[in-house]
């Protein structure tokens, strides 16, 4: 029977290699694939090849009686880095020229054709940048043919436990990289695999492409995740420069009607509510410029993912969402580096080695005073429509801006690789926002037809004031990292960090106007706000291999806290003088379990924290599933508890639209949060589209904010009122209000992944519900409610060119009117006026939508440099959208001011990689 094997075996190759005879006459155009199966079907002759590689391949050629050896060989393999060979059973098999074999050595082998040697072992290995040799995160493994896989760690490192074979092939793909297929021989070693990564690109030919395009978000690989490439955002729209943040907002579940904030809104949380960890401290703060940069330099990313909820529970302290960033390492081979300018900023990226075991990357960027930075200050610091009582007829208002302003950032990051087993990193962030917004404005005469002249309706007059406003907010942090490989089933991360938040604001207003009587009145107001918060931070993380099928993942975690806040009116008075402080220990553990080849995905886990500041332990049970029903159907879900200590309360100021501040729960007036969440969802994913689902709900418990329009002893009919019975005294603790929030929704994508044009669409379906005892017995829509979302991104390459284009809609978001007000006497006997309201954010600002485009040219200058120039329309169609409405009490009149967000704004940037 073998000996019959060996002949018919023997015969298939024979007839395999006579069959590369066959002369070809007809006229192939068309893709690669297609091209192939008309050869097939001429000659008869059998291929085997990856439909989707030879797919992206274009075929333009009229031969004249040439062999189909010679075909091959010339045109297909010659010019897009392939090779064949014909298989036992005389198929001609057409696969990739290049795969790696070890950490030395990098052969030109094709799939092994013998028998296999090993069965059921486990490979381990890494995964790095094939120019720069920096390790890549997070790169999806698999074996081809199976549903067994996993992903590399931060730190490239990857083990496969269970490899059918010594002959298989392992498929590798990365966003922002091109998909690389490894094919394992029995001389492969078993550990340290070296694995590269080609940079995505697409090269052009007169005749032939070679290239596939590569989306620029990563989504579905586990329940509520996203990753991005920082490599691709160049090819979206921006208002000033890529950004990492601004491009998560457009996907569904994350809001983007939010231009003053670069923060992330995930299913009806609030940016407090995420935690966002850059090589390992927290970042309190992700805004520059009133929100419309993230704070972080996408140059010195190499990593970016997010979680919109159902995360692990080696995540704490936040009950929304987790953004995780890795920075690069920088280059191991040679120095290089990023240089760039829009009408916004500069921005510089430099990496180098130091000798054979340091690496160093620096990058900074800096705003600097253009006619667009000078247009965004211009309409946020000034009312852009008014209503309610009119300008008098015929006088022009006047306002006179002193504007100086800028922001800056800086990242670097020195890393050490003493031994092959062993990362050491020191990793350093800082970034900076100054204003002084000194503002002048008022406007002469009075009434209709003049002061005094008849008029129906009572006009002030001579109205003047002087803002003197000076703010600065910013954080710093830096971390000191040790990563060691102590096996193939043993992993440790341990790092000690530090991050300090701060904001501090001084703003004071004085002026004058008169009366309908003629009669002269001062304003004089003040209010000086400062924060600041330190963290201190140690942890350890282990992640530690059982067998084939379990993955144990434990770590523990100390925090110190340190926050300050004040708030103060009236100059001197301090209404708000908090400092408090307090350390969170905390502990994890949670097994990765993988079930019928891998096809059912259970991971249970559970957190502890005990708090001193309240003396209480915390307890998370957290669970996520997913099952891969089919090659292109799963179905996943989540359950959890989560827990917040540090939050930002929103300080409501009907007045001129909502503040907030950090500070620690105390577990009386500001008690510990947290959220109960369940997460389900299906998808359907090919290699070409996606779609996918995902329901959610969550119930929040202890939300907090802080009220200045009433005092809850007022509420409650238990003030004692002073002289005239409309007076009386608060402290600021009679202002926390704390009540309960619930969320659900649907977010629906449909993505499409490959091709010249790739893009997708989002819809959220969400509702946002809170109720806080302190503003009525009732239910009321949340600030960030936003019923219905929907968005689409498109982006089209073609020959040099990237063109791309997002369009958003969103329903309005509530808000508060004021109807009313009256007065208290404050702690110095001053008096405050507060306005009373009806039903909290009663009412509705008006649907959002824009429409944003870009282009980018790539080219390169000389021939050899990479450049790119590109061009950018921000709001192109120059919609009118409302930020929120300002309201003010002149002469006991409401005065509403809707305060608009950015018109249309063209920019233009300028990149050259050196």
């Amino acid at each position: 029977m073998l000996l019959l094997l060996l002949l018919l075996s023997l015969a298939g190759s024979v007839s395999g290699q006579k069959s590369l005879d066959y002369k070809l006459s007809d006229w192939y155009l068309g893709t690669l694939d297609n091209v192939l199966d008309n050869i097939s079907k001429q000659s008869k002759v059998q291929f085997e090849f990856d439909r989707q590689r030879l797919n992206a391949i274009h075929i333009d050629h009229h031969p004249i009686s040439q062999p189909l050896k010679e075909f091959l060989d010339v045109v297909v393999c010659k010019n897009n880095k392939l090779k064949y060979y014909i298989s036992d059973g005389g198929k001609v098999v057409i696969v990739d020229r290049w795969v790696v074999t070890n950490e030395v050595k990098i052969e030109e082998e094709s799939h092994y054709k013998g028998k296999p040697t090993r069965y059921r072992f486990a490979l381990t290995g890494r995964i790095i940048d094939n120019a720069s040799v920096e390790p890549l995160p997070f790169v999806n493994i698999s074996i081809k043919g199976t549903s067994i896989g996993t992903n590399s760690n931060a730190d490239g490192y990857f083990t496969l436990p269970r490899v059918p074979s010594d002959t298989v092939s392992l498929v590798l793909s990365a966003i922002g990289y091109k998909p690389k297929t490894v094919y394992l021989t029995p001389q492969t070693p078993q550990s340290n695999l070296l694995v590269k990564l080609e940079s995505e690109s697409v090269a052009i030919k007169e005749v032939v492409i070679n290239g596939e395009k590569q989306e620029v978000l990563q989504t579905n690989s586990k329940v509520g995740m996203i990753k991005m490439s920082p490599i691709k955002l160049v090819s979206l729209p921006s208002l000033g420069e890529k950004d990492i943040f601004r491009s998560f907002q457009l996907m569904p579940g994350i809001s983007a009607a939010n231009e003053n904030s670069s923060g992330l809104y995930v299913r009806g949380g609030t940016p407090d509510q995420s935690l966002v960890v850059y090589d390992g401290f927290t970042v309190y703060n992700v805004e520059h410029l009133f929100g419309f940069f993230s704070s972080f330099n996408s140059n010195a990313i190499k990593d970016i993912q997010l979680y919109k909820g159902g995360f692990d529970a080696k995540y704490g302290g936040r009950i929304s969402s987790v953004v995780e960033i890795t920075g690069k390492e920088g280059n191991k081979t040679n120095w290089g580096g990023f240089a760039d300018i829009s009408l916004m900023s500069a921005n510089g990226f430099l990496e180098a080695p130091l000798g054979e075991k340091f690496t160093i990357i620096a990058a900074g960027r800096r705003s600097w005073q253009s006619p667009l930075y000078d247009k965004i200050f211009n309409k946020y610091s000034n009312t852009s429509s008014t209503s309610g009582p009119s300008m008098p007829e015929g006088r022009n208002p006047f306002g006179k801006n002193d504007l100086k302003s800028y922001f800056y950032d800086f990242n670097t990051k020195l890393t050490y690789r003493p031994t092959d087993k062993d990362i050491i990193w020191l990793s350093y962030y800082s970034g900076n926002d100054d204003l002084t917004n000194d503002i002048s404005s008022g406007f002469k005469g009075g009434g209709p037809g003049g002061m005094g002249g008849g008029g129906e309706v009572p006009r002030i007059s001579n109205f003047s004031m002087s803002n003197n406003d000076n703010s600065n907010w910013g954080n710093h942090g830096v971390s000191l990292k040790w990563s060691r490989k102590w096996n193939e089933k043993f992993y440790g991360n341990f790092l000690i960090g530090y991050s300090n938040y701060y904001s501090n604001r001084d703003r004071t207003s004085s002026g004058s106007y008169e009366d309908s009587s003629g009669t002269s009145h001062s304003i004089k107001r003040g209010v000086m706000e400062y924060n600041h918060l330190d963290d201190y931070s140690a942890k350890a993380d282990i992640e530690q291999k059982l067998n084939a099928n379990n993955v144990l993942e434990y770590g523990i975690n100390a925090t110190y806290n340190k926050i300050t806040y004040s708030y103060a009116q009236s100059d001197t008075v301090k209404l708000i003088d908090r400092r408090n402080e307090g350390l969170l220990l905390s502990g994890y553990l949670q097994d990765k379990i993988s079930l019928y080849d891998n096809m059912l995905k259970i991971t249970p886990g559970l957190r502890s924290n005990y708090y001193s500041v309240t003396g209480k332990m915390y307890f998370e049970p957290r669970l996520t599933s997913s099952y891969q029903l089919t090659d292109t159907w799963k179905i996943k879900g989540s359950i959890g508890r989560y827990y917040q200590f540090a939050k930002r309360v929103v300080r409501e100021d009907i007045m001129a639209g909502n503040k907030d501040f950090w500070t620690l729960s105390d577990g009386k007036n500001l008690p510990v949060t947290y959220s109960d969440q369940i997460i389900g969802g299906v998808s359907w994913e090919n290699n070409t589209y996606l779609i996918d689902v995902e329901g959610y709900y969550k119930r929040i418990t202890n939300l907090t904010e802080y009220s200045l329009r009433f005092s809850k002893s007022l509420a409650n009919g238990s003030f004692n009122p002073g002289h005239g019975g409309d007076q009386g005294t608060v402290t600021y603790e009679d202002q926390f209000l704390t009540g309960w929030g619930r969320v659900h929704g649907i977010d629906v994508l449909v993505q499409k992944k490959q091709g010249d044009l790739t893009g997708w669409i989002g819809y959220t379906l969400g509702r946002v519900v809170n109720h806080i005892d302190g503003y009525g017995n009732y239910d009321y829509y949340a600030s960030n409610d936003v019923t219905h979302e929907f968005k689409a991104v498109a982006t089209y390459h073609w020959r040099n060119w990237d063109f791309s284009g997002t369009w958003i809609y969103a329903t309005g978001k509530p808000y508060t009117a004021p109807q009313g007000g009256y007065t208290v006497t404050l702690l110095d006997g001053t008096k405050k006026s507060f306005v009373t309201v009806s039903t909290k954010n009663g009412q509705r600002l008006p649907d959002y939508h824009r429409l944003d485009l870009s282009a980018t040219l790539n080219m390169k200058l000389g021939g050899r440099i990479p450049a790119t120039l590109g061009f950018s329309v921000f709001n192109a169609y120059n919609r009118s959208n409302v930020w929120y409405k300002q309201f003010e009490i002149v002469d006991n009149t409401i005065v509403e001011t809707n305060v608009n967000y950015l018109g249309i704004t063209p920019n233009i940037n300028f990149t050259i990689k050196f």
